[in-house]
C-alpha cells in the first residue's frame, strides 16, 4: 500500500509541477490546490499503521488550533503579520480557508515522521519537528503569494510569520509527541521531500 501511495502522490505532485509551470492551464491546476492537499492529507492518513481514536482527537485539535491562530491573524494581525487570503483555497470559515486547518495537520505528521526512527530526545524531536513545519513554510510562503493564495500587506513576508509558526507548531509537536502518535511513514516521509522539490522548482 505504501509503495502505490508514494508512487501516486509522486505522479500527481509531477502532474501539479508542470501545469503550474509549463501549460497554458496554470490556473486550472491552481483552482485543483484545495484537492491537491486534502489528497496528500488523506494519503499520509493510509500511510499510517494505526489509526487511534488519539490520532483523529489531535488531528482535530490541530485542525483547531491552525484555524484558531490563523483567524487571529487575519483579523487582528496579532499573530503571523498582516496579511488576507485569496479565493484560490476553497471555502472559509470566517476568512480562514478549511484547508489551511488541514493543512496544519498534515505538516504535523509529515514533519514529525522524518524523526520517528532516530529515537531522539523527547524536546530534541519536538523542537526539529516544529523546524521542519517552518522550513515548509519558508519554501511555501513566496509561491503562495504568486499563486494567489494569501497577500501579505505591501507584499513583505514578515519574520515574525515564521516565529508564530514555530511556537505554534511547538505547541502541536508537544502534544503529537507526548501522545506517542509519531510512528514511521514512508508516505509522509515522500510526501516532505516531494513538497520540498515542489515548491523548490515554483519559487524558481
Amino acid at each position: 500500500m505504501s509503495r502505490k501511495l508514494i508512487i501516486f502522490i509522486g505522479i500527481f505532485y509531477l502532474v501539479g509541477i508542470l501545469g503550474m509551470t509549463v501549460g497554458p492551464y496554470q490556473s486550472f491546476f491552481v483552482d485543483l490546490s484545495f484537492f491537491h492537499l486534502l489528497l496528500s492529507f488523506g494519503a499520509i492518513i493510509l500511510g499510517r499503521k494505526k489509526h487511534s481514536i488519539k490520532l483523529w482527537l489531535f488531528i482535530g485539535i490541530a485542525f483547531t488550533t491552525g484555524m484558531l491562530v490563523e483567524w487571529i491573524g487575519v483579523h487582528t494581525g496579532l499573530l503571523f503579520g498582516d496579511y488576507k487570503y485569496g479565493s484560490v483555497l476553497g471555502p472559509k470559515i470566517y476568512g480562514v480557508p478549511i484547508i489551511i486547518g488541514v493543512n496544519w495537520a498534515m505538516l504535523c505528521v509529515v514533519s514529525a515522521s522524518l524523526l520517528a526512527a532516530l529515537k531522539l530526545n523527547f524536546w530534541l524531536e519536538v523542537v526539529m519537528a516544529a523546524a521542519f513545519m517552518v522550513f515548509l513554510d519558508f519554501l511555501l510562503e513566496p509561491v503562495a503569494i504568486k499563486l494567489g493564495f494569501w497577500q501579505w500587506k505591501e507584499g513583505i513576508i514578515p519574520f515574525y510569520n515564521y516565529v508564530c509558526w514555530f511556537f505554534t507548531a511547538i505547541l502541536l509537536q508537544l502534544l503529537y509527541r507526548k501522545w506517542r502518535l509519531n510512528e514511521p511513514n514512508n508516505v509522509a516521509i515522500a510526501l516532505f521531500i516531494y513538497l520540498t522539490i515542489f515548491f523548490t522548482i515554483l519559487n524558481f
